[in-house]
């Protein structure tokens, strides 16, 4: 019911979410084929005051780590610039309010 594909799929009545790992939760997303991604969209979910996340990295296949991305609140999905290509991408969580953190929506754009 909170599973990962709930970040990825669309819908804002649903979203991913950690069992209780706080600053230790992280979603792995891989595509289709090596792409360069231009920007991501990342939504923090919230519990009002637990389960939301102040800032994340991503970690991609090759090694490499973007961010941190900081998040301002959980009212909307926050855009950031990216330059790199990469097929798997884990988003790491860095700071949180602790508890069953997560995602409503993750977006990644890229060509």
């Amino acid at each position: 019911m909170w599973g990962a594909l709930r970040a990825i799929d669309g819908d804002l009545a649903t979203s991913w979410l950690s069992n209780g790992d706080g600053d230790e939760a992280w979603i792995e997303i891989e595509l289709l084929e090596e792409t360069l991604i231009t920007r991501i969209g990342f939504w923090t979910r919230t519990m009002g005051s637990s389960a939301q996340i102040y800032s994340f990295q991503i970690v991609t296949d090759q090694g490499e780590t973007f961010g941190p991305f900081d998040l301002a609140d959980a009212v909307q999905s926050y855009i950031f610039e990216t330059d790199f290509t990469a097929k798997r991408l884990s988003f790491e969580v860095l700071t949180s309010s602790g508890g069953n953190t997560g995602a409503v929506e993750i977006e990644l754009y890229g060509e």
